[in-house]
């Protein structure tokens, strides 16, 4: 609850950049091209949490890692046991003298190391010096927090860097900064950073607070050789659309190569004609989903949209998580409420997950009703993520206390879950409250 708590007195507080519509496409290529393997891959499908309480996580081998609140926790894969990240004898894992500490905006996975990035202060001469915002490495174990680079070329001088969250593929560090995206490899000084696309951000002034959701907020994304990133653009009418570039590092091309499709090519859905639901790229295309409509796929070369299932005959509303095997429906419901941060849509239900393959095929359903037959308390579930035969989802059975001078608290009840798709067998992991 602390990060949740940090986060929204900025929202609030922060005056967030406008961008200018559109950008500039870059062709400058990356100083140093870098291979695959190894670990040193962007984790797509570690990418698409639908959750707010659990939004940055990792893989390896092993196990996962999962940051709530402002703490990382291993999840191990075999056994499907969770613990917090320190094994400091007599630790309170309360405060930031926790190995498990990050208050992360992020958190990859890279070559045997845990990466993330935050504000940071550091106590020198009995005054606190603000670094900016700053990418960390730390050991699996959650020891030796080092600092790897700078993520701002001035300290403070991006109001938007913990909402952009930076990516790591192949040794290159892809990051936001004040409207522009650029990439510089992992350890440099971004003073090397090459500039591959948009404008500088122009402030608000007159001491109003604005969020803005249409400025230019990257959502970054890799697959083999190719970056691509998602932003939402001002079109000639003067709606905004989800708009897809990708870039080649080598060559330093940036192109668009998708926009949301128009409702009278595929019909209604929850955010028509603006955004999907939820995507993800493999092997140049596209898979994207359309809450109250269905599943479809793009042909990133021509820009070509498919149907590859109705599920729309299964479930209206819905959301998903991917892999590079299968497509996760959850059949849970927009409700009336938006968060405060990111103007995102609250969720409720989620009882039954349908489980498609990437060729639109239907494998199986697996039934959650046990979990809610068990506990009455239980709002909503939440995807987190896809891995192997194991769909990974966060239930919240929260409650609140009855308001005092009009604010109530919550009772938490979190319970991180394990769904086996061969099996159908439900797991719980863990539980935070």
């Amino acid at each position: 609850m602390i990060k949740k708590m940090l986060t929204a007195v900025l929202a609030v507080l922060m005056t967030i950049s406008l961008s200018a519509c559109g950008g500039n496409t870059g062709n400058t290529k990356l100083p140093v091209p870098q291979s695959g393997g190894n670990g040193s891959e962007f984790q797509k499908n570690m990418a698409g949490s639908n959750s707010s309480e659990i939004e940055n996580l990792c893989e390896t081998e092993k196990g996962y890692y999962l940051q709530y609140d402002v703490f990382i926790y291993y999840v191990d894969k075999e056994s499907k046991t969770a613990t917090v990240l320190c094994n400091k004898p007599e630790c309170s894992h309360s405060d930031d003298h926790c190995n498990a500490w990050t208050n992360g905006h992020s958190l990859s996975a890279f070559k045997g190391k845990l990466y993330f990035n935050n504000m940071d202060y550091a106590l020198e001469n009995g005054k606190y010096k603000n670094y900016g915002e700053v990418l960390y490495s730390m050991e699996l174990d959650g020891t030796k927090h080092d600092m790897t680079q700078a993520l701002e070329f001035t300290v403070n001088g991006n109001s938007m860097q913990n909402i952009v969250k930076p990516i790591i593929h192949r040794g290159i560090v892809y990051f936001a900064y004040n409207g522009i995206l650029y990439g510089v490899p992992l350890g440099e000084d971004i003073k090397n950073a090459v500039k591959i696309f948009g404008d500088e951000t122009k402030e608000i002034t007159g001491g109003i607070t604005v969020v803005n959701p249409n400025a230019l907020q990257y959502k970054l994304w890799a697959d083999g050789d190719m970056v691509y990133f998602m932003l939402n653009l001002q079109q000639p009418d003067k709606t905004y659309k989800d708009t897809l570039f990708s870039y080649q590092p080598e060559s330093g091309e940036v192109r668009e190569c998708w926009k949301t499709p128009d409702k009278k090519e595929v019909g209604a859905w929850e955010k028509s004609g603006v955004s999907p639901s939820a995507w993800y790229i493999k092997d140049g295309y596209l898979y994207f989903y359309l809450s109250g409509n269905d599943l479809w796929r793009a042909d990133l070369a021509t820009g070509k949209n498919e149907r590859l299932a109705k599920t729309s005959e299964k479930t209206k509303y819905g959301s998903v998580v991917f892999s590079d095997q299968y497509m996760c429906l959850l059949n849970d419901t927009p409700g009336n409420q938006f968060d405060l941060i990111g103007n995102s849509q609250s969720y409720t239900g989620g009882d039954i997950l349908y489980v498609y393959g990437l060729d639109g095929s239907f494998i199986k359903e697996v039934s959650l009703k046990d979990l809610y037959q068990k506990n009455s308390k239980i709002e909503h579930c939440s995807l987190l993520f896809c891995s192997g035969k194991d769909i990974y989802f966060l239930v919240d059975a929260t409650t609140w206390n009855d308001p005092i001078d009009g604010i109530a608290s919550p009772n938490t009840n979190l319970i991180l879950c394990c769904a086996d798709i061969e099996s159908g067998e439900l797991k719980q992991v863990y539980g935070w409250n």
